[in-house]
């Protein structure tokens, strides 16, 4: 099967070229004509910023894009080599508040259900952190962070961005599946009734 992709159809050719000022298109010819097709990605994103104008974050961003392109990896591939999935919705409340909903939300049967091991919690000053290994071997953190409103305007309500990152998954169908799945969950999640999750504490 052929995986490569057009530098112009990769998902971030245009955040590569507003941030590194060159092509993707670009980057793709001059890595192949210094030899990236027999380099490893070690080797790619060192080359980079020793021969061209570019920071060793966005070196590493190029030279995935760059893997992606060639068909060494497919769209969505970390640099290990598996997939990870992710969604997000903006919740009413504060971090305590959302994590404790969200925590309350996922009983010991919903996490059966999703193959969730016993989930650990974690603060730091400006986020919460829910997180819980699953069976597959993959791992999932629901990351809560204040959501700050408009420019120009304040708000009574306080509210935070809940957001799901599933990595370590194996395959792109995988990931395709797990996304559904959060999305499924997330959306149970803002309609579930706050008396019924007060009785699940």
């Amino acid at each position: 099967m052929n995986t490569e992709t057009s530098p112009r159809e990769h998902p971030r050719a245009a955040s590569i070229e507003s941030g590194t000022g060159t092509a993707l298109e670009t980057w793709v010819q001059r890595i192949t004509e210094a030899g990236g097709p027999d380099l490893d990605h070690s080797a790619i994103a060192r080359l980079l910023p020793e021969r061209w104008d570019i920071t060793e974050w966005w070196a590493q961003g190029v030279t995935v894009a760059y893997e992606q392109v060639i068909g060494r990896r497919v769209v969505g591939q970390s640099c290990d080599g598996d997939f990870s999935a992710s969604a997000s919705r903006t919740v009413p409340g504060d971090l305590d508040a959302v994590r404790d909903r969200w925590a309350a939300f996922m009983t010991p049967a919903r996490r059966e259900q999703l193959g969730l091991e016993e989930p650990r919690l974690s603060d730091t000053v400006t986020w919460r952190y829910w997180r819980a290994a699953v069976a597959d071997g993959s791992r999932v953190s629901v990351n809560i962070t204040a959501k700050s409103g408009p420019a120009g305007r304040t708000s009574t309500e306080p509210r935070s961005t809940l957001g799901i990152e599933h990595k370590g998954l194996e395959t792109a169908a995988g990931r395709d599946a797990w996304k559904a799945a959060w999305s499924r969950t997330l959306a149970d999640f803002m309609t579930s009734p706050d008396d019924l999750l007060k009785e699940n504490r």
